[in-house]
């Protein structure tokens, strides 16, 4: 080829390569999408009993999911859970439906909300309606509230496991269970969870026993003071959240590290309760002998040998009580609060409550009110180019490539003609 065609030739090669990797630089190929601006998921339940595929096979069990892929909105997710699409699994545990009406765990007036920001900030919610303004700012009203089973009047939560004949029973309430978790524009990630006016019913054989041996050594005290004995007859104790926070040394739940298993409180709790409860009456007693009067002299008549026989059994409690306690409770569950985790691709997760059933959790684990947000890329995920635009720069490079493919014919028709 004569130098002066090869020469052309080369240029124009040289130009449409040149355009041809701008081209490729500017259209983004399936290999190498980018990330997504933002994205969150709040999810009210999901437990190792079912697989992941499983539970997102379910719409309202996948959690309200938030995706912002373009930048150019704010993506809003609001799924309420359906009691019934979650009952239909089938989910039991020991025979015992795990959810629904007579279920193990029931749920009222919870919601699964999130929002992906085209600032490239997101976040997640998920729990009992009325925190939604507190834990992410978004007014009770926007998010849609299900019930999953019927749980006690002014409870968002009920967990009930064993029965009176059991070693232990605890029926679980709590008045606000929910959580909420953020990514902010600069990438930081929090979470925040509330689990509110919690109270725990303890019964069961092991504390009936000991309740049953304190109430009849008080009942002669309680009769001659003319009050009703303080100690159950039924043979359950309640214990509050506040009572389980002074067991853990500390003023509020927040101030719990993360992970704590609440239920870990309960025996020393009880104990604790128990022991000031009988405590109060022989204070009683022994200030209506101190006041003198025939109540005085009734009381004193039988104060004695009910001090005599109470002091040792007070004393003993916590082998005869807390111990053991603290074995059944272990046995059959664990209430594990303010639960973070962070996933291999960045993804920030903010659970309220992991219950564990059986030992250490063995049969399976349930959470309940988790809210994730990210990984979010944030602007810079926003490709340079749109479709549309793609199309029209695809349509420039193969017209650009069709006028190279001429200019060098009419080339060669020259030259020939020049010969």
């Amino acid at each position: 080829m004569p130098r002066h065609t090869l020469a052309a030739t080369s240029a124009g090669v040289a130009s449409a390569t040149a355009l041809g990797v701008a081209l490729t630089l500017l259209i983004p190929t399936a290999a190498q999408a980018a990330p997504v601006v933002s994205q969150a998921n709040g999810r009210l339940v999901s437990t190792t009993l079912l697989t992941t595929g499983t539970l997102d096979s379910i719409a309202s069990l996948r959690g309200a999911s938030a995706v912002n892929a373009d930048g150019s909105a704010d993506v809003v997710a609001n799924t309420p859970l359906d009691a019934t699409a979650l009952q239909s699994v089938g989910l039991q545990s020991g025979g015992v439906n795990l959810f629904g009406d007579n279920g193990i765990i029931q749920l009222g007036a919870v919601g699964q909300y999130a929002v992906a920001n085209a600032d490239g900030s997101s976040a997640a919610f998920s729990g009992a309606v009325s925190q939604a303004p507190s834990l992410i700012g978004v007014a009770a009203n926007q998010v849609s509230a299900s019930n999953l089973g019927a749980p006690a009047g002014n409870s968002s939560a009920q967990i009930s496991l064993g029965a009176p004949t059991s070693a232990v029973s605890l029926d679980v309430r709590a008045g606000a269970l929910a959580a909420s978790a953020q990514q902010a524009v600069d990438g930081s990630q929090s979470g925040q969870y509330t689990v509110g006016a919690l109270t725990v019913n303890v019964g069961g054989t092991t504390l009936a026993s000991t309740l049953a041996s304190l109430r009849s050594t008080l009942q002669p005290v309680t009769n001659a003071l003319g009050v009703t004995n303080p100690i159950s007859a039924t043979g359950t104790v309640q214990v509050s959240l506040a009572e389980l926070l002074a067991v853990a040394g500390v003023s509020d739940i927040n101030q719990l590290p993360a992970n704590t298993n609440l239920l870990q409180y309960v025996p020393a709790a009880v104990t604790a309760q128990v022991t000031r409860t009988v405590n109060q009456v022989l204070a009683d007693a022994q200030a209506a002998v101190a006041a003198g009067g025939v109540v005085g002299g009734l009381v004193g008549a039988v104060l004695g040998v009910a001090t005599a026989t109470l002091t040792p059994v007070l004393a003993g409690l916590g082998t005869t009580l807390t111990g053991p306690l603290r074995t059944a409770i272990d046995g059959i569950a664990q209430l594990n609060v303010n639960v973070k985790t962070t996933g291999a691709d960045g993804a920030f997760t903010q659970t309220a409550l992991r219950v564990g059933l059986l030992n250490a959790g063995s049969l399976t684990t349930v959470d309940l009110a988790s809210a994730t947000a990210g990984p979010n890329a944030g602007r810079a995920a926003v490709p340079i180019v749109n479709p549309a635009s793609a199309g029209i720069a695809g349509g420039v490079g193969l017209l650009v490539a069709a006028a190279f493919a001429l200019t060098v014919v009419r080339r060669r028709q020259a030259l020939a003609v020049a010969r």
